[in-house]
């Protein structure tokens, strides 16, 4: 019989714990689970967001980039940029949204559009990682230099921790410079560019010892293998 009323005890225990716990428990255990299958929806959803924008990209590639002496027609361009719209409106979060706004500033460029150009890589400033953002900045640089707003051109990569871009940092202040008829300050930074570079025998290399050798003091006492001379 004490056996019979301990186990209606502990029943009874069991009731009064669940009408003041079983809620919470039940409420912990689906945010438990819930959580789990969110967390792995999440991801899948963001693999197949990324596969999709990858294939979109991949397509604008194939329709945008020709031969240099070659350029868009209409059909192509009008693929090319609904490409662009596509992976801008539906995966703007991607990388490759941004990669698709550079491709399409490219394209803008090649037909004198540099307002558009501009407003394309404005866009894929936003959220951009740091390399990225060193890429697009350098180029928004150049259009505006290509613009005749050279002194904004400067401001816009002065005192830029460019890491790796560096070199291409400094030879573009040299090219604005140059512009500017400061041959002095183009050749400092063309120096600077060519010290900085991680390439040391490369086409670019040699177009960059050229620009250097163009506004070379007469006078210069400095080493012309590190002018950019050749012998």
């Amino acid at each position: 019989m004490a056996e019979h009323l301990s186990d209606e005890e502990q029943l009874e225990n069991l009731k009064k714990w669940w009408r003041e716990y079983g809620v919470v428990a039940i409420t912990v255990v689906t945010l438990s689970v819930g959580g789990y299958f969110g967390s792995v929806f999440y991801k899948e959803r963001q693999q197949s967001q990324a596969e999709e924008a990858s294939v979109l990209y991949q397509q604008m590639m194939e329709v945008a980039l020709v031969s240099p002496d070659q350029t868009l027609n209409d059909t192509e361009y009008k693929l090319a940029e609904g490409l662009a719209s596509q992976l801008k409106d539906s995966f703007s979060g991607s990388q490759y949204a941004r990669y698709a706004a550079l491709l399409m500033a490219k394209i803008f460029v090649e037909k004198n559009d540099l307002d558009e150009a501009a407003r394309e890589l404005k866009w894929a400033l936003n959220d951009a990682d740091e390399g990225l953002e060193l890429v697009i900045k350098l180029r928004l640089a150049r259009i505006e230099a290509s613009r005749g707003n050279i002194d904004l051109a400067l401001a816009m990569i002065d005192d830029t921790d460019a890491g790796t871009m560096a070199s291409a940092y400094s030879e573009a202040q040299g090219d604005f410079h140059l512009m500017k008829k400061d041959e002095v300050s183009a050749y400092k930074f063309y120096l600077q560019s060519l010290d900085q570079s991680l390439e040391h025998d490369s086409s670019h290399v040699q177009i960059l010892k050229l620009k250097l050798n163009q506004v070379t003091p007469a006078t210069s006492n400095i080493d012309k293998n590190s002018s950019g001379e050749e012998n």
